[in-house]
């Protein structure tokens, strides 16, 4: 079996403990799982955002790229929809703070489109638990663009502010 199809497996079944494991021993699995980023399946594109957190903070050169990547894709110039490597981007900054530091400013900024609105949110929030000193100055910028209105968004704001607080019990 392919590298990619096992990886897409264990995904699938739900075995994350196994392929963090994989991933922080061989950085060969960082490809695959960056694929299954585009996966149909939402718990499979989870797993993987997750998996990825892991590996980036085991591996920082090339979590250094797979940020540099991702974050290229949310850029207009880039021809892809970047929207479901925002969560990767949540767990690297999560696990490896540093390596997301440089771009939490730019991530914020997008927050006036309400495409990539929730999953930024949802990925700052992630970034906040482990960094909150990376995200709390980025709150002014972003809550302007929040709209209660719009599914999700309050409780995604409401986690987001509760991480940069340090607020465990008040989140949703």
């Amino acid at each position: 079996m392919r590298l990619s199809e096992e990886i897409r497996e264990l995904l699938q079944q739900g075995r994350e403990t196994e392929l963090v494991d994989r991933a922080v021993a061989d950085a060969r699995v960082v490809r695959p799982l960056l694929a299954r980023l585009y996966d149909p399946d939402d718990e499979v594109r989870d797993r993987a955002a997750r998996v990825l957190g892991h590996a980036a903070a085991s591996h920082p050169e090339l979590g250094r790229e797979v940020v540099r990547r991702l974050m290229w894709a949310l850029n207009d110039e880039a021809a892809t929809n970047g929207v479901h490597g925002i969560a990767a981007l949540g767990q690297i900054g999560r696990r490896a703070p540093d390596l997301l530091a440089p771009h939490v400013s730019a991530l914020a900024r997008m927050a006036w489109d309400h495409g990539l609105r929730l999953p930024i949110l949802d990925a700052l929030a992630e970034v906040a638990w482990s960094s909150p000193e990376l995200v709390a100055p980025q709150l002014a910028a972003i809550e302007p663009h929040v709209d209660a209105s719009r599914a999700g968004e309050d409780v995604a704001w409401r986690n987001l502010t509760n991480a940069v607080e340090g607020d465990e019990t008040h989140g949703c």
